[in-house]
């Protein structure tokens, strides 16, 4: 499947704007479409950008709630080889599996409410990594040595090429709250062809 083609789904009822009485959804967002581009790239650059990392299956999803830790625009979840093909649980998927879940927060404008948005995310994800157009990336970078601190990453994505550029990439770490982790794997398994869960 090219890049061009490629489906990131995204689970469509957790969008907060449908829980208004009356409000129709809007139309997709320049941000939306941003996202899509960005999540197609990194489906086709992944193994790549993670150079040297042993999980080569990958699979991503768009708009994945965590209750009280919010939106996250796109997850990842990365996984290597192993001996069983499918598991009976999000637990078993976990232990044996050991996946790296990524959660992105796409940005056109404002990194500071994106940083904030992604540091949430460490609760429930690996890595937090924030993705604004490299065109406006410069301004977040004066303040690169707090993503450092705060082990959030920072990304710049040109959709006319499809460039993916890593400012910074926070190291995986175990999530703070792996309870959370689990419940993103749950959420996953349910779109068609996502992870080897029964």
């Amino acid at each position: 499947m090219s890049a061009k083609t490629a489906q990131v789904p995204k689970i469509s009822f957790y969008e907060p704007e449908r829980n208004l009485p009356g409000r129709i959804p809007r139309r997709i967002t320049a941000e939306t479409r941003f996202t899509i581009l960005f999540a197609r790239a990194y489906l086709k650059q992944a193994l790549t950008l993670h150079y040297g990392s042993p999980k080569n299956h990958l699979t991503c999803a768009r708009q994945i709630a965590i209750n009280g830790f919010g939106i996250a625009d796109l997850v990842s979840i990365a996984w290597g080889k192993t001996t069983q093909r499918f598991f009976d649980s999000p637990e078993s998927f976990m232990q044996y599996a050991r996946p790296t879940i990524r959660a992105f927060e796409v940005k056109l404008n404002n990194w500071r409410k994106g940083m904030t948005q992604a540091h949430r995310y460490k609760y429930f994800a690996n890595a937090a990594i924030v993705v604004l157009p490299v065109g406006k990336c410069n301004a977040a970078l004066h303040y690169i040595d707090t993503f450092h601190r705060i082990r959030v990453g920072l990304w710049g994505f040109d959709p006319m090429n499809s460039k993916i550029v890593m400012h910074y990439t926070p190291r995986p770490s175990a999530p703070l709250e792996p309870k959370y982790a689990l419940k993103v794997i749950d959420i996953i398994r349910h779109l068609p062809r996502t992870l080897p869960i029964e």
